[in-house]
């Protein structure tokens, strides 16, 4: 009898033994065949190795991905858990699965992230009817005219900007004092303004807690934090649950979960639902008002929703629910900011070192639009958009797009079993193109591709080249970023503005810090000291 018990028991232990290292073995990553890969140490894949290097190196995701592509070249693969995401580094091959063979859909990571906060808007959908009419929702707010009318809104922006740091220059004198905060502001005044025609009334939030009087002079000033308008805050709340979401291992559950269970997130979503939707029902009183009338194209409205109501109810286009149009705008706005807000705060990190591009710069500004000082006066939108007037702008805004990589990498899900690099990928892997590594190709820029030179956008007679060399800062393909040119021309209006009236001088070692952050989508420095001397 307890011979019995015995052997039943070493069979028990022994089956379960071999249980759970088939269990164990089941949850180890499945690699594809042939693609380079790090060593397999557990079920957790490479997760453990990106942990460590966020903890102790202060590297990103999007870091120790670039890490992967100088590790094992062209090719690769990251292993979290049993989920396979494979890296590509090769422009050719990008150019291929992008833009000429179209296999791709938008990732699933990316779509589920906004389930929660935008899901009718076209970044949430996949590349299907529903996208596509979506896209042509706010197609017009990307037209040449249309930009044209918003051009005083985005200048009036930079303006902003300018009018406070000079306020804050009568303050401190050329004290460093951290400016990413106030290109927050102000971007997301600008942003609002061109969506749906109201500011925020950020940027004066931020000139209403400046102190009176001048600082002593030290290193690097503090000046108080602003508290800032309602909706400022419920957009913010909203763009760091989808950046939450993204980060998470199930967005989708993570964002939902948000929802259902955080009283605040509702909160702060129903501040920025209330206030678009009142916008909708108001535009189209506007509209209403104007039926029948002779008004112009839906180009010629004021803000992108009166652009939407107008064209719906003037030009015959479809109809579109106010679901559709309440997510497209909040996408619009997230976007546009988050976009814009980046690349800027790359922008004045990069100013300070190299101060004759600053000074022949300025010069060329002046000479297009006059010296500063006015804070009032709009920048002229048709030498503003000419690269024949205005090269060098041109050159610098390539070159900080180029340089900063705000969408570091972009990712896409196959829709059928792709050959990439003598390499079989079947459906459904998430493939993640390097587009920052990309721009930064040593074999077509030079040895100095990590520099940042505007110059290698001129040629020989100081014109503007913009085949000059490789650069995706919007990504490639179908569902390359919507917005691009708005966010191209937002730069460039606030970088005519700030280099006409402020000279950036370097800052100290302790402010001079490059380290990156990613935040939403978009990759941006952690500190953006500026130290500002007038003209």
């Amino acid at each position: 009898m307890d011979n019995t018990i015995l052997t039943n028991a070493v069979a028990l232990v022994i089956a379960c033994s071999l249980l759970a290292r088939l269990g164990y073995s089941h949850l180890m990553p499945k690699p594809i065949s042939g693609i380079p890969h790090n060593p397999i140490t557990s079920i957790w894949g490479d997760i453990p190795a990106i942990i460590k290097a966020n903890k102790e190196e202060n590297k990103h995701y999007a870091e120790w991905v670039d890490g992967m592509v100088q590790r094992h070249g062209q090719i690769s693969q990251v292993l979290l858990g049993r989920q396979i995401m494979v890296v590509i580094s090769d422009i050719r091959e990008a150019e291929r699965i992008l833009v000429e063979s179209k296999v791709t859909e938008q990732s699933k990571r990316v779509r589920q992230a906004f389930v929660a906060v935008s899901p009718h808007a076209q970044i949430a959908l996949p590349t299907d009817e529903a996208w596509r009419k979506q896209r042509r929702l706010a197609g017009p707010s990307m037209s040449r005219r249309y930009l044209e009318r918003m051009s005083g809104r985005i200048s009036a922006g930079a303006n902003g900007l300018v009018k406070l740091w000079q306020a804050k220059i009568d303050i401190v004198g050329s004290c460093a004092f951290d400016a990413g905060p106030d290109i927050q502001l102000s971007t997301m005044d600008t942003m609002g303004d061109i969506t749906t025609g109201s500011v925020f009334g950020c940027i004066e939030s931020a000139r209403a807690t400046l102190p009176t009087g001048t600082a002593q002079s030290t290193p690097s000033a503090q000046f108080p934090q602003p508290n800032p308008p309602l909706l400022y805050k419920a957009t913010s709340a909203m763009m760091e649950s989808v950046e939450a979401a993204i980060k998470a291992p199930f967005p989708s559950l993570h964002a939902r979960l948000v929802k259902y269970t955080s009283l605040l997130w509702r909160k702060q979503f129903g501040i920025l639902s209330s206030f678009l939707n009142q916008a909708i029902v108001e535009s189209r009183g506007r509209e209403a008002l104007i039926k029948n009338k002779d008004v112009g194209l839906a180009t010629d409205a004021d803000c992108v929703l009166d652009m939407i109501i107008q064209r719906e109810a003037q030009e015959g286009a479809e109809t579109f629910g106010e679901g559709a149009i309440h997510d497209e705008l909040m996408s619009f706005i997230f976007a546009g900011q988050d976009t814009t807000s980046s690349m800027l705060r790359w922008l004045i990190k990069y100013l300070p070192t190299d101060a004759d591009i600053q000074r022949r710069l300025h010069d060329e500004v002046c000479s297009a639009f006059g010296q500063g000082g006015d804070p009032h006066e709009l920048l002229d939108f048709n030498i503003l958009d000419s690269p024949e007037r205005l090269p060098l702008l041109e050159a610098v805004v390539m070159e900080t797009m180029r340089c900063a990589g705000v969408g570091p990498q972009i990712s896409r899900e196959l829709t059928q079993d792709e050959n990439i690099l003598g390499r079989l990928v079947p459906k459904g892997t998430e493939v993640v193109f390097a587009t920052a590594l990309m721009s930064r190709d040593k074999t077509l820029w030079g040895e100095d591709a990590d520099e940042w030179r505007p110059t290698r956008w001129l040629t020989s007679d100081g014109k503007f080249n913009r085949s000059a060399g490789p650069s995706f800062p919007f990504g490639l393909g179908q569902r390359a970023c919507f917005g691009q040119r708005l966010a191209t021309f937002e730069v460039k209006a606030y970088t005519a503005a700030l280099s006409r009236d402020f000279f950036f001088k370097p800052v100290s070692q302790e402010a001079d810090n490059w380290e990156a952050k990613l935040e939403c989508l978009a990759k941006q420095p952690k500190l953006s000291y500026v130290s500002l001397g007038r003209w």
